[in-house]
Formats: C-alpha cells, structure tokens, sequence
C-alpha cells in the first residue's frame, strides 16, 4: 500500500492544469495513465451514476442551470445539452481550457476562475440548481481552501440546490498523495455539515475498470493492486474492449452494491437557511 505524504510544496494548481492543459484530450482531464478509448468508457459509467442518482433524489436537470467547477476539457457539456439544462457555467483555473470551451460551446460561459478564492462567489453567479465539482475537490489539498470552496459554492446554489462531489470518501484517515488529498468519509461530513449542506446519497462508481484504493482489509487492497497490475497492460492494448467489458461489469455490481472500494459520486444539498 501507498504510504501516505504530506502535501507537495512544489504543487502550485494553476501552473500545474496549465502544462496537462498544454494538450486537450480525454486522458488530461481523466486517467493520464489508460487510452483516451478507455477513457470515454470512463466517463460514460460516470456520467450513467450522475444520472441515475440526480434522478433518485428527484431532480431534472431540464430547464435547470448548472455550474461545473473544473469544467477542463468540457466532456460533461454535451452530457447536459442532452439532458435539456437551460444554462451551463464552467469554471476553470486554466486558461487553454476556457479559451478552448468558449470556441467549442458559444451560448455558454466559461470563465476563469478559481473556486477556492475569496472573489469567486462573485465571479460565477448565483441561484445555480446545480453545481458539481467531478474528480476536482481532491486537487485541493489546503483544507481552509476547501472549506472557502464550500462556502463559494453555498452562495453559488439556490436553497435546497444540488452539489455533486466526485471523491474516494475513504473509510480510514485522510491521506495526503502530494497534488492529491484523499479525504475520509468522516472528514467529509464534518465539512459539509460545518459549511450549510446535507448529504443526500453516496453512490460507487467504479469496482473494476480503475485502481482500487479503500478496500476493507490490506490483504484484500493487495490483492487488488496486483490485479490491477496485471490488467493494466490489456487495457492499454485492447482499451475499446476492457472499457465495454468493465463498463458491463461495474454496471451490474452498482446495482447491487452500497459500497465500492473506488471513486463514488455524493449528491448534497445546500440548506434553506
């Protein structure tokens, strides 16, 4: 297993998106390590627990105006376009992302603009239905940043609005990956709790097609770890193939499992007061 590590002094966010930025496709703003093919296979059982669960908690993303904080190379855009939302507001800390959405998506806004600062609340609006921060709050790795990022979004969302958070929630303490904090369940909730929202669902999103990292045992996460070394190599070489059949197979245990040893999807809404 990873030992954990304090966060990287040499992490600066903005410089950091701007180089993997340098280049826009799929497996700069998804797994760096698998095939952009794979990739979409990623994004697609994504995208099918956002919907399936926005749908659970009786919310229509039609007519409705969203904001997606690390919008990076807009892959959930069209996903919205498709499901009706009146508006769509992307925010982003890099530049080549938003000068390259604003080519690709005219009739929206795009801004730059970085949550986790004092000015932002003003910057991306209010009264939003919606606002989802997808594989992005574990970047921030400043808890005080990410308490700011709470509040920024708080003020963004109408009251009872959605926020949806792509996360680990590990069932262990926190752990700090340099660029990446791996917060705990426990750690989340006294969070959300502290800065205004309720949680609605915890969904799991992948078993099988990325790495596992909150197994309930070291045996059983070295297990994992092995079998993902040796799956690995097959998705890079045959990434259409191992995407459809992980895709299958993570969409039959999402409909029978509670909890996943991987990135799971929370839905919380922002309270009245």
């Amino acid at each position: 297993m990873t030992t954990p590590q304090r966060p990287s002094p040499d992490y600066v966010p903005e410089r950091f998106w701007e180089e993997r930025y340098a280049t826009l496709d799929l497996t700069r703003s998804g797994h760096r390590d698998l095939p952009e093919a794979y990739n979409r296979w990623l994004y697609r059982r994504k995208q099918a627990v956002l919907r399936r669960s926005l749908r659970a908690a009786g919310f229509d993303p039609a007519g409705k105006r969203v904001m997606e904080i690390g919008v990076g190379t807009g892959v959930y855009v069209d996903f919205w376009k498709r499901l009706g939302v009146s508006a769509i507001t992307g925010l982003d800390i890099s530049s080549a992302a938003i000068e390259f959405l604003r080519r690709q998506h005219p009739g929206h806004d795009f801004l730059k603009c970085d949550v986790t600062e004092p000015d932002a609340q003003g910057a991306c609006g209010s009264d939003f239905d919606l606002v989802t921060a997808l594989d992005v709050l574990y970047h921030v790795v400043d808890d005080t940043r990410l308490e700011r990022a709470l509040r920024n979004v708080r003020a963004a969302l109408r009251p009872q609005g959605l926020f949806a958070i792509h996360d680990q929630f590990l069932h262990r303490a926190t752990e700090h990956r340099g660029y990446i904090r791996w917060r705990s369940l426990e750690d989340w909730q006294r969070l959300l709790a502290a800065n205004g929202f309720e949680i609605v669902s915890r969904t799991p999103i992948f078993f099988s097609m990325i790495q596992t990292n909150d197994c309930a045992t070291p045996r059983g996460a070295a297990r994992m770890e092995s079998l993902w070394g040796r799956l690995q190599p097959w998705m890079v070489r045959f990434p259409s193939l191992l995407g459809a059949t992980g895709y299958a197979l993570d969409t039959v245990l999402g409909r029978v499992l509670k909890e996943g040893p991987s990135m799971e999807l929370m839905l919380v809404r922002r309270g009245a007061s």
